[in-house]
């Protein structure tokens, strides 16, 4: 199993180049992490806010880790271990040695929970102590119970005449002569708090102007909160005609044209950042045409204003045209339970129903018992695979085919990638594909929403093969 695992990481660190062809270098440890395990991702974009799954590692019998992971510069490194979710800034440093916070293990219960609030700290670089995580974790110790102290008291209109004092405490981080990138930071983060407290837009306005950096998280989160929706506003404002216009001719234009009228926005980074940051939530929420938010997306993809805009946008654009039916899926290569490697192209011919799910899943063994109850009816037409993401596939599998489970079952035990990749955010999950591996329905219906009737109508339509005790 550890050959597999070892084999696993490297093919896939020879698919994730970094942008300076370097790898930088990661050592650690904390009490408790005996033989524990540590998984690694990076953030994807500021507007996804995906998480891309880099490598898994196993600390040794002291606790202690080392691995390399691609670099660039300004990447978020995020390390889930327990109920820890760790997080840290790669910048100008190749090599970070990381005092880990002590261990606690994530509850039993708490295991498959996908709304489990994870704790989020930035762990100590004890490599340099002047590193700029080391100042931002500083800073938030501070900053954060603040935030939220003010923001209470806002929200329920209570002693408000104290805000400014408690502000004031935090009036020591002003104006320190530290690395640029953690100014910004401090000056993005004050500003929010700034927001929530006199609603001054003018002076968070001219800090995004002047130096809005997409690589800096502070700053991204300040024009998500001053810009998050705001394309709703100008669809019901006395920009409404022109907005109107942009979208309905996909005028990547004419939108930006809107906006900085609107604004007063004279930093073209930061418009295209709050044009894909908008388009992205309407896309989802369905508040405007689809096509023509790909459309203007993909004109960004290859016109944005910096190159790292182009590329968020082909991140954004990625995401969407994932599960549009009509597009194949990412392919695989698991192994089945006799030990023979499948992909997706082994069940062209038939429609294929793929479900990820767990045999310590109550609810996975829920659908997959609802399937069994009638799959045989389609059994010359559909073609029924499930993945299984157990850490250990071999006992998983036995467990249900012992409880007359006689489904294709196939090795999902690397399953940060497969979740990564299929976009599986709950189990069970369930895809549709037509008989050339075209999605058909991601998600399609569970199958105590009566997939079966999906099942029946679709054929009805397309009965190519003979034999099916659905015709």
């Amino acid at each position: 199993m550890k050959i597999c695992r070892h084999f696993f990481l490297l093919v896939f660190l020879s698919f994730f180049p970094s942008v300076s062809g370097q790898n930088v270098l990661l050592t650690g440890s904390g009490n408790g992490y005996k033989n524990a395990e540590l998984k690694f991702f990076c953030q994807t974009d500021p507007i996804t806010k995906r998480l891309k799954p880099i490598l898994n590692i196993t600390c040794d019998e002291k606790g202690t880790f080392s691995c390399a992971i691609p670099y660039s510069k300004n990447d978020i490194i995020y390390i889930k271990t327990g109920i820890f979710n760790l997080h840290f800034y790669l910048t100008d440093s190749v090599r970070y040695e990381l005092n880990l916070p002590d261990f606690e293990a994530k509850p039993m219960n708490e295991e498959q929970n996908p709304f489990f609030t994870e704790t989020d700290l930035i762990p100590e670089i004890v490599s340099n102590k002047q590193d700029v995580n080391n100042l931002i974790k500083a800073f938030d110790f501070d900053y954060n119970p603040i935030f939220n102290l003010v923001a209470e008291r806002v929200f329920i209109n209570y002693k408000k005449d104290e805000i400014q004092q408690v502000i004031s405490k935090l009036n020591k981080y002003a104006g320190v002569n530290e690395p640029s990138f953690y100014t910004d930071y401090v000056k993005g983060r004050m500003m929010m708090l700034n927001l929530i407290w006199n609603q001054d837009h003018d002076e968070a306005m001219a800090l995004l102007n002047n130096g809005f950096n997409s690589g800096n998280q502070a700053l991204t989160d300040l024009a998500e909160q001053m810009f998050s929706g705001y394309l709703n506003e100008l669809s019901s404002g006395l920009s409404k005609e022109s907005f109107s216009r942009a979208i309905a001719t996909a005028s990547l234009s004419e939108l930006r044209s809107v906006i900085q009228q609107k604004s007063k926005i004279a930093n073209k980074e930061l418009i295209d950042f709050i044009i894909l940051l908008n388009l992205n939530e309407d896309y989802y929420t369905k508040n405007l045409k689809g096509e023509n938010v790909r459309k203007i997306i993909s004109l960004i993809k290859s016109e944005g204003a910096t190159v790292f805009i182009q590329n968020v946008a082909s991140t954004v654009l990625d995401k969407m045209d994932f599960s549009l039916p009509g597009n194949s899926l990412p392919d695989f290569l698991l192994l089945n339970s006799d030990g023979k490697l499948m992909s997706l192209k082994d069940f062209r011919g038939k429609y294929l129903l793929l479900c990820f799910g767990r045999a310590d899943n109550q609810s996975s063994l829920t659908e997959l018992g609802i399937i069994n109850t009638w799959k045989q009816k389609f059994i010359n037409d559909v073609n029924i695979a499930v993945v299984l993401t157990d850490k250990d596939f071999e006992s998983s599998s036995r467990l249900l085919k012992n409880r007359g489970f006689k489904d294709i079952f196939l090795d999902g035990s690397q399953r940060e990638k497969l979740e990564f990749d299929y976009d599986i955010k709950m189990y069970p999950s369930f895809i549709l594909t037509d008989r050339e591996g075209k999605i058909i329905a991601d998600p399609c219906p569970y199958p105590s929403e009566n997939l079966e009737l999906t099942l029946v109508k679709l054929l009805l339509v397309n009965p190519v093969h003979s034999g099916s005790e659905n015709r």
